[in-house]
């Protein structure tokens, strides 16, 4: 639920959990709050400070199995210490890249009595707690000007330009605005990650949805083709690139011959050249990055570009067959029609999704026109528990086998 509301929301979601098998319960949503870059503060109990140590009832060295599936954790051994590690969790998980943070807290610490009188402003959520004005957006890094130039540069000369957005363009509000007047003075083709959905209106004729392995033919077809890539907060992880000595050829020649190659804009340096050699890297906030890039962008037609596009459209569409009259209907089908249901409430829609295939179609069938409208999990889906028993009955020895089965099916299999 915290998770949920911070996809949607932007906002940090806060967790509460107690000692021992609740707090490494929280581990696996953790690890995916890291991966995808969504801002959670846990906070877990833990036995008193004078028993850490003696293995007892529920303790579990909690700081040290989080330490690699958070951003920063801490335990807090005094009251005294809580307002500031508060405000630390706050801050920490809503900067940069957000992420998960937890804090640990003895109960001892948790009954403790904090007799230093704080400024209301100090302890009251939201107000002093290092957050940016808008919870929605990363806190500003320096923008390398002279690179920023040099990659308008690149896209102005595009023959074959194509935008591919991730999850890093939600990071502010701004990002999807930006994004749209990038897409459309540049006049630059846009797919996006599957975090990226909804960071461009799909109905947009521009827009070539979802790509990787679960996505558009024509997004990777273009992805292929195209001499300049310009990378928005996108990580290139291996659902996209697939065998990566194979990835983008096009773009890649391009970058030889210094008239095209990869813009990689990113706020983390470990991910620049992680996967892919970027011809240039732009590190720091990639909305903050994008409207720094936006006014230097020319206005091309690329006639050739979009008509190769067109046809790939109409070549290989989104398909499945349908129903016949009287058979149930397909997931497929189901997704469309909500799609259809909900034309004019879409601002007012978020989807929820689970992990499988039913995942892929909602990303692939219905329309995703709205930033955070999509709640699920990417690098660690978690697939939930569908309660079904199966009984397996047996005519052998004396047992009820017979008496069950002739009571379900109405008959008598001896």
């Amino acid at each position: 639920m915290a998770e949920g509301y911070a996809r949607v929301s932007g906002k940090p979601g806060v967790v509460l959990v107690t000692s021992g098998p609740g707090a490494t319960n929280v581990i696996t949503p953790m690890q995916d709050a890291l991966s995808d870059g969504v801002p959670l503060v846990v906070f877990s109990g833990q036995v008193a400070t004078s028993a850490i140590g003696s293995d007892a009832f529920q303790e579990a060295d909690v700081i040290g199995i989080s330490r690699s599936c958070t951003k920063w954790n801490v335990m807090v051994k005094d009251i005294s210490e809580l307002p500031r590690r508060i405000n630390e969790a706050f801050k920490i998980a809503t900067s940069g890249r957000p992420g998960p943070v937890l804090v640990d807290l003895p109960k001892d610490v948790t009954a403790g009595i904090l007799r230093t009188p704080l400024p209301y402003k100090a302890t009251t959520p939201g107000i002093n707690l290092g957050l940016p004005m808008n919870p929605l957006q990363a806190m500003e890094a320096p923008t390398d000007i002279a690179m920023i130039q040099q990659a308008a540069a690149l896209i102005n000369q595009a023959q074959r330009p194509l935008i591919y957005a991730g999850n890093g363009v939600l990071s502010s509000p701004m990002g999807p605005k930006l994004l749209a007047k990038l897409v459309h003075e540049g006049n630059i083709p846009v797919t996006t990650t599957l975090q990226g959905l909804g960071a461009f209106d799909e109905t947009d004729g521009k827009s070539l949805h979802m790509l990787g392995m679960h996505g558009s033919a024509y997004a990777n077809i273009a992805m292929q083709q195209a001499d300049v890539i310009i990378a928005l907060g996108a990580r290139f992880d291996d659902r996209v690139t697939g065998k990566v000595d194979t990835f983008a050829p096009a773009a890649r020649a391009a970058a030889l011959q210094g008239r095209g190659g990869i813009i990689h804009f990113e706020i983390q340096p470990k991910n620049i050249n992680k996967v892919v050699q970027a011809s240039i890297p732009i590190l720091g906030d990639v909305v903050t990055n994008m409207a720094s890039l936006v006014p230097l962008i020319k206005p091309s037609p690329r006639h050739q570009w979009f008509a190769d596009i067109k046809q790939w459209k109409e070549r290989f569409p989104f398909t499945y067959v349908k129903a016949k009259a009287g058979e149930p209907m397909k997931p497929q089908e189901v997704i469309e029609e909500l799609d259809r249901q909900v034309q004019d409430k879409k601002e007012d829609v978020v989807i929820s999704t689970g992990v499988g295939q039913h995942q892929m179609w909602a990303a692939q069938f219905y329309r995703w026109t709205q930033p955070r409208q999509m709640v699920e999990h990417h690098l660690h889906l978690r697939m939930g528990l569908l309660k079904t028993c199966t009984c397996i009955f047996t005519n052998t020895a004396y047992l009820r086998g017979p008496k069950f089965e002739n009571l379900i099916f109405k008959k008598n299999n001896e």
